[in-house]
């Protein structure tokens, strides 16, 4: 299995961006959304209609590092404890952990942890590493707060054994399933303000809108939301 690391994620509002250069597939249909902090989204890039909604998940990377020196000992302790998260992991609603496996996140079950072959911190060949995806689904009375802490209690309330440690790793990230599923309540706004708009003008004028084609695309409007659109540009003209 290969491991997972999570690029930083903006908890405060991103740029929109076109859906392929933001999406990690997580399976078929989960997108994390990832962004940056340092840019500024310019509103004259984003249409005026936009499907406003809360995340799907709220999702961080977890690290899980054993220094043992012997090196059976080292495997024995980080399997130990990547067995008690999944086993605590399953016994909670609340709660989903994962590795990545080509591309896709896969739920890691205790079965499984025998399989997994660990990685190897890059500064010390003695220190074996896993890396896990932990999520939490996003309620809508959650804050950022509310929602990351039942993460940061889950990774709390682990008994690491041995010389095992784990932490979280990276900044918090979203995730929506699915968005395509979007595409159809988006269509009928953007026909809606195009009746509303052609009405305003009269019946000397023409209405049209371009860009229905294009991939419904999404940018963090909050520090849990999202703001869904699909691109489009809609102009006004005089009919012959």
């Amino acid at each position: 299995m290969k491991l997972l690391w999570i690029a930083a994620a903006a908890v405060l509002i991103a740029a929109p961006v076109a859906a392929q250069d933001v999406a990690n597939y997580l399976g078929s249909d989960e997108i994390i959304v990832t962004g940056s902090r340092a840019i500024e989204w310019d509103p004259d890039d984003v249409p005026v209609i936009q499907l406003e909604r809360r995340a799907d998940n709220l999702i961080v990377a977890v690290r899980v590092v054993n220094d043992t020196r012997d090196a059976p000992g080292r495997r024995d302790e980080i399997t130990r404890t990547l067995r008690a998260m999944a086993r605590a992991a399953a016994g909670r609603a609340d709660i989903d952990l994962s590795i990545e496996d080509d591309g896709t996140l896969v739920p890691l079950t205790e079965d499984m942890v025998a399989t997994l072959t660990l990685g190897v911190d890059q500064g010390r060949s003695d220190t074996s590493v896993a890396s896990l995806v932990v999520k939490t689904p996003i309620r809508e009375a959650d804050t950022l707060d509310s929602a990351s802490e039942r993460i940061e209690e889950f990774v709390d309330d682990i008994a690491p054994v041995g010389r095992s440690i784990a932490d979280i790793s990276g900044d918090w990230q979203l995730s929506v399933i699915n968005p395509a599923q979007y595409r159809a309540p988006i269509l009928v706004a953007v026909a809606a303000d195009a009746r509303a708009t052609s009405a305003v003008f009269g019946e000397g004028y023409a209405v049209q809108v371009e860009g229905m084609s294009n991939r419904v695309t999404w940018r963090q409007s909050g520090p849990l939301d999202l703001s869904l659109f699909i691109p489009y540009d809609m102009t006004v003209t005089p009919k012959p």
